[in-house]
């Protein structure tokens, strides 16, 4: 059997599959939500505009206090910032989130642990978390592997990091076209193979006819 193989062609990686999938699920799920309680400094009251405030927490609980993390308190008593406190502003902006710097979602985590805190993942801009490394000069590791718990869904890194989303889609496009040259090309070659067959019948078709020799 002739096996055809297209100069450049490489198989995919097992992995690819599956991150692709999931890349097509946030797509699917459309925009980033809007983080319930955010105030004015963003129109769209979303955690996609600066370069840390990326992450959507939830600072208070159902009857509009602030939510404890765990034994250490809520989450100005962990950062030490009660006295900038702006539970107010959330209840005024009727939520109980706030984006919050990626450093401090690092920090709080590496205090608290990731099963206390409190993220919103649709309203947290989790692709650009898992990018990045440092932020405030924090190393934010701990935070990208609590979203990858907490937002498995969101998350393409949970899988492996063997391969960039834009590589993957380079390789994938480069292997689509090869495969599609190795069902074209014998598809051609069977049409022109009865291409021909149909010439040839037509033109012994349209031969006249013998006719006797007169002697």
């Amino acid at each position: 059997r002739l096996k055809i193989v297209s100069p450049g062609f490489q198989p995919l990686p097992p992995s690819l599959p599956m991150k692709l999938a999931l890349l097509m699920l946030g797509l699917a799920r459309g925009e980033l939500a809007v983080c319930p309680g955010e105030g004015a400094r963003y129109e769209d009251f979303k955690c996609n505009h600066d370069p840390t405030h990326r992450v959507c927490a939830q600072l208070l609980d159902g009857e509009g206090q602030p939510l404890d993390w765990g034994a250490k308190g809520n989450f100005w008593q962990i950062t030490g910032q009660e006295a900038f406190q702006w539970d107010s502003e959330i209840r005024q902006n009727h939520g109980d989130s706030w984006c919050i710097c990626m450093w401090a979602t690092a920090r709080l985590i590496a205090t608290v642990g990731c099963e206390n805190v409190h993220l919103r993942c649709d309203a947290t801009d989790v692709a650009y978390v898992e990018k990045s490394y440092i932020d405030g000069g924090v190393n934010l590791q701990p935070a990208k592997k609590c979203l990858q718990q907490k937002c498995p869904g969101l998350s393409l890194q949970h899988l492996d990091d063997a391969l960039d989303v834009s590589d993957a889609t380079e390789r994938l496009a480069s292997a689509s076209a090869a495969r599609v040259f190795h069902l074209v090309l014998p598809a051609a070659l069977a049409l022109l193979m009865l291409a021909l067959l149909a010439l040839r019948v037509a033109r012994g078709r349209g031969a006249p006819a013998s006719r006797p020799e007169i002697e």
